[in-house]
């Protein structure tokens, strides 16, 4: 499923699925980064794997940490 609720089409060329959200919010529980990092740290293990994906953006992953924090 589409994370429409966080993406509501305003100019944003990417839609994450819920699950790769969840996901990444369970990398940046297990290495402790900061929500700001998580991004950044995700692409580059991609890259490093030489995988060809990117990451839920900062503003994606941020609206759903808020989400389930409440």
């Amino acid at each position: 499923m589409p994370c429409l609720k966080h993406n509501d089409h305003r100019g944003h060329g990417w839609i994450f699925s819920d699950t790769s959200i969840e996901k990444s919010l369970m990398v940046k529980g297990i290495f402790k980064l900061l929500l700001c990092a998580l991004e950044s740290f995700l692409n580059a293990v991609f890259t490093l794997m030489n995988i060809p994906l990117k990451s839920p953006t900062y503003t994606c992953i941020s609206h759903a940490y808020e989400d389930r924090k409440s």
